[in-house]
């Protein structure tokens, strides 16, 4: 599960949010990892040292934070979604290169890359592993939707042939099938729109329109294509925000669209997939913006320069894990 798009405001401000849709409770919170940030591989245990700051929703699983989603100092960001079925990686290690599993990529790249133009060079020694030496204990199929500064967005679906990085023109990411299969797809919805249809004659009776009737064709369900399909459509059409602080408003209800609430889903196990919380990326300001599941308050935690240059450890920020409610009388 879990459904992303990037955006960019009016006055220029580039954002990458998602959704995390996942039935094993993460537990994420914002977090931030500082230059020289040491992890250990959980495939090969080599140690990786960032060259750059990273913010973003982290864990701690055993030796390392995990990031599922962030930016780096320089502006690049990215987050990580399932992919089912589809993710096919390196059977065996390659002497001399980069060896990782797969929910470790985010570490490297965000730690190791300014741009997508370095991630494109990058890429050509590091290789994903197929293993279940990663924190989760098996094998994990994900692939990824970066975004920098320049607005470009991309993604990374390791497929058997290699890391290579593919434009997203769309802005839009979920999860199986690939992106080109989702691209084809949105041809079945052209007829989409959002003013309404007309009234129309069967016969000799003339039927007139009972409501708003121009979305009829946009799917309703939470699968990976109807969130494909919605997500598009709304990013398309929805006003343009005017700057950074209307941009996270807006973000949000985009994503409020595809947010699935507990207990809609259920996996073979019983256990309830779920939207555990939503994330915005603010790559031109440095600031990342937090809504977990309990609690609809909106978290706002700014990577400023006292952060990159005086935290010289991991730092993990609390969030209020019930409800919070303003009283007005």
């Amino acid at each position: 599960m879990c459904t992303s798009l990037s955006l960019e405001a009016l006055d220029g401000s580039k954002f990458l949010a998602r959704t995390m849709d996942f039935a094993f409770e993460l537990n994420g919170r914002p977090t931030f990892l500082p230059e020289s940030y040491q992890w250990i591989s959980s495939y090969d245990k080599k140690t990786y040292t960032s060259d750059y700051a990273i913010m973003g929703t982290g864990a701690k699983y055993g030796n390392n934070y995990m990031v599922a989603d962030g930016f780096n100092e320089c502006g690049l960001s990215a987050a990580e979604l399932y992919f089912s079925h589809d993710a096919k990686y390196d059977k065996e290690p390659t002497e001399g290169a980069i060896n990782l599993v797969a929910e470790e990529f985010i570490l490297w790249a965000l730690g190791n890359n300014k741009s997508i133009a370095d991630l494109k060079e990058n890429l050509k020694n590091v290789h994903l592993i197929e293993s279940n030496r990663g924190v989760m204990g098996q094998n994990q199929p994900l692939h990824f939707i970066f975004s920098d500064t320049t607005g470009a967005t991309y993604i990374l679906e390791p497929e058997g042939n290699g890391l290579v990085l593919e434009e997203d023109k769309i802005g839009v990411m979920t999860n199986t099938p690939d992106y080109d299969w989702h691209k084809t797809n949105l041809a079945n919805y052209l007829g989409a729109q959002t003013t309404n249809f007309g009234s129309k004659k069967f016969g000799k009776e003339e039927i007139t329109p009972t409501g708003q009737n121009g979305t009829y064709r946009l799917p309703g369900g939470y699968t990976a294509v109807d969130r494909f399909i919605r997500t598009a459509f709304i990013r398309e059409v929805t006003e343009d925000p005017e700057n950074a602080k209307e941009a996270v408003n807006t973000i949000l209800h985009m994503l409020d669209s595809v947010t699935i609430p507990r207990g809609v889903n259920i996996k073979e196990n019983g256990e309830p997939s779920y939207t555990q919380y939503q994330t915005v990326l603010d790559m031109t300001n440095k600031m990342m913006y937090f809504v977990p599941y309990a609690n609809r308050k909106v978290y706002a935690v700014e990577m400023t320069d006292d952060l990159i240059k005086n935290q010289k450890e991991p730092k993990e920020f609390e969030v209020v894990p019930n409800q919070e409610f303003t009283n007005l009388n």
